[in-house]
C-alpha cells in the first residue's frame, strides 16, 4: 500500500470517527444552556425526569455501584460537608475526576468542587438542585467557577447533556439508550489507561 492510500485511508477513519462522534454529541434529550457570568462562563441543565425525587437524588449519589450512564464509573464519597468524593473507573484502580463536597441537604440539594484527574485546569463548582413536581421531578444542574473557556468547560459542555440524557432514560425506562451503549463503547476501554492512579483513600 502506498503513502498516498495509507493516508487516504487514515482521513476516511479520521472522519467517520468524527462524524459518528457528532452525531452521538446532538440531538441530546438534555440540552445545557451556556451563560457569561461575572466570574467566567457557566453551564445550566435544567431538566425533568420522570421519577420519584428520592430516585434521581439516589442516581446522583449513590456510591459504590458502576454508572451505566456514565461509563460504568463508581462514585466513592463522603456524603457530609468537607466530604472528599471522586470517580474512578469500574475497577477501581483508575482516578476520572474528583474534588470536596461543599454543602449537602438530601434530598434536594448538593454542591461540591470538581476537577477532571487528566486536566491541570482550576478546580470548578457544580450545584445540582432537585424539586419534586407533578408525575416526576425537576433537575437544574448549574457547572460554573471556570475563569475561562478551559478545557474542563469545554468537555463538559458535551460530556453533561450525553451523561443527563442517558440517566433520565434509565431513570425513566430502565433502560440504557442505544447511543449511550455506542458511546460507552467507544470512550470506556480507553478509561482503563487514564494517567492516575485511584489511590486508597487514608
Amino acid at each position: 500500500m502506498t503513502w498516498k492510500r495509507v493516508l487516504l485511508v487514515a482521513l476516511a477513519v479520521v472522519g467517520l470517527f468524527l462524524l459518528v462522534t457528532a452525531a452521538l454529541f446532538s440531538g441530546s434529550l438534555v440540552a445545557c444552556d451556556e451563560s457569561a457570568t461575572a466570574t467566567g462562563p457557566a453551564l445550566h441543565c435544567d431538566f425533568f425526569v420522570g421519577a420519584p425525587l428520592n430516585d434521581v437524588w439516589s442516581a446522583f449519589t449513590r456510591t459504590g455501584a458502576p454508572r451505566p450512564y456514565y461509563f460504568d464509573a463508581v462514585l466513592e464519597a463522603e456524603m457530609r460537608p468537607g466530604g472528599r468524593w471522586r470517580f474512578v473507573t469500574e475497577n477501581r484502580e483508575r482516578l476520572l475526576a474528583g474534588g470536596e463536597i461543599v454543602t449537602i441537604d438530601p434530598p434536594h440539594r448538593f454542591e461540591q468542587s470538581f476537577s477532571a484527574a487528566d486536566l491541570d485546569d482550576a478546580p470548578s463548582r457544580i450545584v445540582v438542585e432537585l424539586e419534586a413536581v407533578s408525575d416526576g421531578t425537576r433537575v437544574l444542574l448549574v457547572h460554573d467557577g471556570f475563569p475561562s473557556t478551559t478545557r474542563t468547560f469545554r468537555r463538559f459542555r458535551r460530556a453533561h447533556p450525553l451523561a443527563l440524557s442517558a440517566l433520565k432514560s434509565v431513570l425513566e425506562t430502565g433502560e440504557l439508550p442505544l447511543r449511550a451503549q455506542i458511546y460507552t463503547a467507544i470512550f470506556k476501554p480507553g478509561m482503563r489507561f487514564a494517567t492516575v492512579r485511584a489511590e486508597p483513600w487514608d
